[in-house]
């Protein structure tokens, strides 16, 4: 009497299928690669865009309950002027990942953003008018933009790099 059961019949199959998992490994691996470096970059510019979106929220917030006639160049502020004091907000803020000539800062007002106030650069302007960006806000009154852009971050993955340029805005309504 034979005993032939069902395990040995396994046994006899899986002699005929030595290094079929080594060659799916092979296959599976480079997938995998990828898929690991593209969460890791993918996680880190999350990241950098949680620190920019946070830096000018805070920033902004910051602009507007300082009074701009209160710092001048000469007094109160460290020798900087309101838009290069919440510049510096912005920057110390981002953790590292802006630098100041990375931050626009500006005083608006009215609609179409017309500048009251100093910005943190002179390019950062037209003809009067907040080249920040632009907020869509209807509110005539006062407001402080402060707009922020990282660029030379990258998607890494194993055979390419995708660049990414990160920006971010916050408006917050001037209360002085």
């Amino acid at each position: 009497m034979s005993i032939r059961g069902p395990w040995l019949s396994w046994q006899h199959r899986r002699g005929n299928e030595r290094g079929a998992a080594l060659v799916e490994f092979v296959v599976i691996l480079p997938l995998f690669v990828i898929l690991v470096m593209g969460l890791v970059s993918g996680g880190t510019l999350y990241n950098h865009k949680s620190n920019l979106v946070n830096a000018a929220r805070e920033g902004a917030r910051y602009g507007a309950t300082i009074p701009q006639n209160q710092c001048t160049p000469s007094a109160n502020c460290g020798g900087q002027t309101w838009a290069q004091l919440v510049q510096l907000v912005v920057t110390q803020r981002s953790n590292g990942d802006l630098t100041t000539g990375q931050v626009c800062v500006a005083l608006v007002s009215g609609s179409n953003g017309t500048v009251v106030g100093d910005t943190s650069q002179s390019s950062f302007t037209t003809n009067g008018t907040s080249q920040c960006y632009n907020d869509g806000n209807g509110d005539t009154g006062t407001r402080v933009q402060v707009s922020a852009r990282r660029t030379g971050d990258a998607i890494n993955l194993a055979f390419s790099t995708i660049p990414v340029t990160l920006t971010t805005s916050s408006t917050a309504k001037f209360e002085q």
